[in-house]
């Protein structure tokens, strides 16, 4: 046990009188003793546990390609459905701007049949980069997604712009731009041809 010494200094005289006072410290344990020592905190972890669990929890280098892979099909799915939420904004817009021939409405169908075409061709290159790296893939073209697994996104996309292509049609198609009257189709027409004729005469 360790001991420490307190002094004290009597004011009225030169006499110093020194006491020892006992000092409290950690018991030490006693071989085959059931008591143990105070316990660790909570969340206390040494410092080789805790290397051992993190090397345990780390994913796997196939798990982390596998998350990163999925990740990339929830975003391609998004993307490609982003696209239907404007069909109905632009449904209305084409019914509130009237089939009269107006410079408003020609706008609006333009730019959809516009924007429509430009999505529908540029697909692959939105789509390009959620496509995930096969090791010894060499399809090329139309092959590559086809097998791919971005194929249905792609699909989706390419049908909701044809759908916003189909509006642009039908615009056009109410506003009298599409040939579909048979007086439209006058010029092409053969003309009758006369099997019998009559003459009138004076008797």
């Amino acid at each position: 046990m360790w001991k420490f010494e307190c002094a004290s200094v009597d004011a009225s005289s030169d006499a110093v009188s020194v006491a020892v006072v006992p000092a409290r410290r950690r018991p030490t344990p006693v071989a085959g003793s059931s008591k143990k020592g105070p316990s660790d905190p909570p969340g206390f972890m040494l410092a080789s546990e805790s290397a051992r669990l993190s090397r345990l929890d780390k994913p796997k280098d196939d798990d982390t390609e596998q998350m990163i892979a999925n990740l990339k099909i929830k975003k391609a799915w998004d993307t490609a459905l982003a696209g239907g939420k404007s069909i109905p904004m632009n449904a209305f817009m084409l019914y509130m701007s009237g089939n009269s021939i107006q410079i408003f409405s020609i706008l609006i169908t333009v730019m959809l049949l516009f924007n429509s075409v430009k999505a529908i061709m540029g697909a692959p290159q939105v789509f390009e980069r959620f496509q995930t790296a096969v090791p010894g893939s060499k399809s090329r073209g139309v092959a590559t997604w086809i097998t791919s697994p971005l194929f249905l996104p792609l699909a989706a996309y390419v049908l909701i712009q044809g759908a916003n292509l189909g509006l642009g049609v039908w615009k056009c198609g109410a506003m009298g731009l599409l040939p579909t009257a048979t007086s439209d189709w006058l010029a092409f027409l053969e003309g009758k041809q006369v099997v019998e004729h009559s003459f009138g005469a004076w008797l």
